[in-house]
């Protein structure tokens, strides 16, 4: 299994130009990231989709070139990124044998149906807007949670389904760059960020960039300390770049291998007591 260390961001959007990649991969070395995760985005709702067949999603795109060159200074992990309006895509996802090649997988709905469509709502064919446990929280086989603020989603969930998001190990991901690009996608993103404080606590909550050059990557000194506007604690804030990002690659690791992953970690050296033979000796003794 491979190893990661801090810092991590989990959404760098892959570049064909790789004069932009390269540039954008050293700034977050400077910066002091260890981890990172390239982002290849798939449209589960476009016709082109559907006329794959049965392998519907794409394969990872090649990098190896990219992390012999980082090797030594920046863990790469592959990232997959389905956008989709319906529950098919879970079938799809069942099946698919591209999946299992990328390290993770986020679910990012486009409309409200694929928010508000229940186990209940899927086998009476209807899709009702007073139905509240959202797909992408109850079902969806995927790790991340995402939205699109460029594309104007608001993913906005209820409290039962964020509850069952969390026991299910799912993380809800937020990405800093569009908020600094433009003051109206930072209030969507504070809308989001709020909803998910007032429903759920601010818990499992990553930062990423989703940075499509170097100058929109921060340091994760200053992504931390974005914790306070969007309402998670101090520990959240260094949560969501750090001890998160750890836990989220196991958990992704383990439903890509379909194993549970453990580390057993030595203490010292082990001392064996040899209380039980003194016992038996004294007894001995006594019969004696």
């Amino acid at each position: 299994m491979e190893q990661t260390q801090a810092y991590y961001d989990f959404c760098i959007p892959y570049n064909a130009d790789e004069k932009i990649m390269r540039a954008t991969l050293k700034e977050l070395i400077e910066l002091g990231y260890k981890t990172i995760a390239i982002d290849q985005i798939f449209d589960h709702s476009k016709k082109e989709a559907a006329k794959r067949g049965a392998e519907m999603f794409p394969d990872p795109q090649s990098i190896e070139h990219l992390r012999k060159e980082f090797d030594s200074k920046l863990k790469i992990l592959q990232r997959i990124t389905i956008l989709y309006v319906d529950v098919n895509v879970s079938h799809a996802m069942s099946v698919s044998m591209n999946l299992r090649k990328f390290n993770l997988i986020a679910g990012q709905p486009k409309t409200d149906a694929a928010l508000t469509v229940s186990k209940y709502a899927i086998h009476q064919n209807v899709i009702n807007s007073s139905v509240y446990l959202q797909h992408c929280c109850t079902s969806f086989n995927g790790d991340i949670i995402t939205f699109d603020s460029l594309g104007g989603c608001r993913l906005l969930v209820n409290r039962k389904a964020y509850q069952i998001a969390i026991r299910r190990g799912i993380y809800f991901e937020l990405k800093y760059s569009p908020a600094i690009a433009d003051s109206n996608y930072r209030k969507d993103m504070i809308k989001v960020a709020q909803n998910y404080c007032t429903k759920g606590k601010s818990r499992n909550i990553i930062f990423s960039s989703g940075a499509a050059n170097e100058f929109q990557v921060r340091s994760p000194c200053d992504v931390a300390n974005l914790a306070f506007i969007f309402g998670l604690s101090e520990d959240q804030g260094k949560n969501a770049i750090n001890r998160f990002g750890r836990q989220l690659f196991l958990r992704a690791e383990s439903r890509r291998l379909g194993k549970t992953i453990m580390f057993v970690k030595g203490n010292g050296p082990i001392v064996f007591s040899d209380s039980e033979s003194g016992e038996e000796d004294n007894e001995m003794d006594t019969l004696g």
